[in-house]
Formats: C-alpha cells, sequence, structure tokens
C-alpha cells in the first residue's frame, strides 16, 4: 500500500486527513498509519531495523547511551498486549526488541499518535509502569511520536517517572531521520525510507522550505503612534 499511495494509485492517504465516507463512523487512523508506515519495517533484517531507531533515538540527543556492533536479533511487536488486571490490559503501539552478540540489548517502548490526544493523561505513565517489568525498564527507552509533542511535555510535567528515558520525537522528526538514510531502490532500508517520506509528504508532513520573496514591509510616514496609543 505504501507504493500505491506514494504513487498517486490510491486515494486512502485521505482518511488521515479528515476524509470520511457518509456511513463512516469511526476511522482507526492511528492503528493504520502504524501499520502502514511503520509495519514494512519489521520485515527488513535486524541491522537495519536497529538502525533506523537509533537514528530516531539519538536525533538530537547524540548523547544517548546505544551499543555498538553488529546487532544478531531485532523484533518488532505490534500491539502487544499485557494483562495487569481482571479483563484489563496495557497494549501500547509497538515493543522494539534489539540484541547484540555482547548480550547487550535495547527494549523500545513505542506510542503513536495522529491527530487524537492521550487516551488519558497517565497513558504513558502507565505504559511505562505496568507494561514493562523493572528487569525490562532497566535497558528500555519510552518513545512518544505525534504531529507535536505537547501531550508528552505534559506527562513530564505531571510526574518525570522516565529520568531522562522518555523521548519526545514529532512525526517531522521522524521525516528528517529518514531523509538522512542513503534512498536507493537496492537497499532494503533506504527504499523504505524513500516511500515513507513520499506518503508523509502527502499527509502534510514537510520540512519549512523557507520564503521564495520576502520583501520588506513599507510604511506610511505618520506622526502617530504605531504600535500603541499612550495615554494621556
Amino acid at each position: 500500500m505504501l507504493h500505491a499511495i506514494s504513487q498517486k494509485k490510491s486515494q486512502l492517504h485521505k482518511r488521515y486527513l479528515g476524509y470520511r465516507e457518509p456511513d463512516e463512523v469511526r476511522v482507526g487512523e492511528e492503528d493504520e498509519l502504524t501499520s502502514l508506515l511503520i509495519g514494512p519495517l519489521a520485515f527488513l533484517p535486524a541491522q537495519a531495523i536497529a538502525t533506523f531507531w537509533e537514528r530516531l533515538i539519538k536525533h538530537a540527543h547524540p548523547s544517548i547511551d546505544w551499543p555498538t556492533g553488529t546487532v544478531t536479533q531485532a523484533q518488532m511487536h505490534f500491539w502487544p498486549r499485557r494483562p495487569i488486571a481482571p479483563q484489563r490490559y496495557i497494549e501500547p503501539d509497538l515493543l522494539v526488541q534489539i540484541h547484540w552478540p555482547t548480550g547487550e540489548r535495547r527494549t523500545l517502548l513505542v506510542e503513536f499518535k495522529w491527530r487524537a490526544p492521550l487516551s488519558s493523561e497517565r497513558q504513558l505513565h502507565d505504559q511505562w509502569q505496568k507494561f514493562l517489568t523493572l528487569e525490562e525498564q532497566a535497558h528500555a527507552l519510552h518513545l512518544f511520536i505525534a504531529p507535536e509533542v505537547s501531550h508528552g511535555l505534559a506527562a513530564l510535567d505531571q510526574d518525570d517517572i522516565w529520568q531522562g528515558r522518555l523521548l519526545l520525537r514529532s512525526w517531522l522528526d521522524v521525516l528528517a531521520c529518514l531523509q538522512r538514510l542513503p534512498q536507493t531502490e537496492d537497499e532494503p532500508l533506504g527504499h523504505w525510507a524513500a516511500q515513507v517520506t513520499k506518503v508523509l509528504a502527502m499527509l502534510n508532513i514537510h520540512p519549512f522550505q523557507g520564503f521564495v520573496n520576502l520583501d520588506a514591509p513599507t510604511l506610511e510616514v505618520t506622526t502617530q503612534p504605531i504600535f500603541w496609543q499612550p495615554q494621556d
């Protein structure tokens, strides 16, 4: 479907810009976009998976600790579910598990948002505290990815339980990381990145390109104040 949308053979992306069929009551935008954009990455080699997540994790934070060397295993589990009480579950959007031959590993807990708020004020807190075990938290990072990250900032202001391990990334940050990958068709990671880049542009996620022409405004000569009226 990525190719169909990026080459304008489908209008499916309009669903994620607000378009609805007359009889549609609900569209699972976030889940569909997660599958559409990120899903293909799960089929790539382990090293490719790790490369993308490393780039996104270190975006604007290059000092974050990340193991070096060749990755031996990388798994992506979409909508994993763990029980927290009878008939109650915690279900983040994605769990990524990456392993190195040295025995080092990283667990990435990922929550995607698109045109919707968090389901509750403590959604991110519950994911970290109730989904992950204490042992998993020791080598985990929590990513919140949304068009803008104000809900993640609010979670940190409310109760910073992560101590630097909740990473807030916008979809524009995702785009920036994709654009830095070699986007060639003979390299799987780059080929995926090129397709996702095109689709994000169709979803109005694209970098600011600057002004083509910007002239200084002209002001009429006047003796009256321009910005405020002084009080007598």
